[in-house]
């Protein structure tokens, strides 16, 4: 993967790069802080632009705190989080990962988790989380993004929680949470008229081979990556 550009601030250790959000395409601000800690030198993320409200200011404060001692490193969390009693929603993630192996859509949630649950309620217990904070993240992300997109990471959410629950790392959060509604999506069939049109149509077109898939989708209901896959 290339290396990305680096662009300045006016705030010295502190530069972002370029990149997409997790939905919707757009661009957007990600922060990083450069700073030396007991002579080691350290460049960690700060936040992004509209996901975590990072600005160059903020950065830059986050920055002082470090060199200060006065906050931890990033490393620094991550290790006393895995050394500590305290399963929080990070540690119960990483654990879930671990247990569940590498599925299908981990990637999708490894990039949900890291954006929208880990910035809120990563360093949380399960047993520390009230219903406005769950409501303050659903209520922020409908600003943006469909209730379909909300609800998964929601859902996430969830299910990093009960995972924990059912392994008795952690106790059970005391409210539910509340899912955004979504419009159910109506299956629309063909009339006859409208095969029979149809199957004119693929008749007359004089492709080798798009007819015959078409023929094979309409009367088996094999999806289109199955049709790719046949031999």
């Amino acid at each position: 993967m290339p290396k990305q550009k680096r662009f300045k601030t006016n705030h010295v250790g502190v530069f972002y790069i370029n990149s997409n959000r997790i939905v919707g395409g757009k661009r957007e601000k990600i922060y990083y802080i450069c700073y030396r800690k007991n002579g080691r030198l350290i460049e960690e993320k700060a936040g992004r632009q509209f996901e975590d409200a990072m600005t160059p200011a903020r950065a830059n404060y986050l920055r002082s705190q470090r060199i200060e001692g006065k906050q931890e490193t990033n490393k620094e969390r991550r290790e006393a989080g895995r050394k500590s009693n305290r399963w929080t929603i990070e540690r119960l993630w990483e654990a879930y990962k671990e247990n569940k192996g590498n599925y299908k859509s981990l990637p999708g949630d490894e990039r949900a988790f890291q954006r929208y649950i880990k910035p809120n309620f990563g360093e949380k217990t399960p047993k520390e989380l009230v219903p406005l904070d769950v409501d303050r993240l659903r209520i922020n992300l409908l600003k943006d993004y469909a209730p379909q997109t909300v609800r998964i990471v929601l859902e996430l959410l969830r299910r990093t929680i009960n995972f924990g629950v059912k392994k008795q790392l952690c106790a059970d959060i005391r409210f539910k949470i509340e899912m955004p509604k979504v419009n159910n999506e109506k299956t629309e069939f063909l009339t006859p008229d409208q095969v029979e049109r149809l199957l004119q149509v693929i008749e007359e077109d004089d492709h080798p081979q798009a007819g015959t898939m078409m023929k094979l989708a309409l009367f088996s209901g094999m999806r289109r990556g199955e049709l790719f896959k046949l031999r």
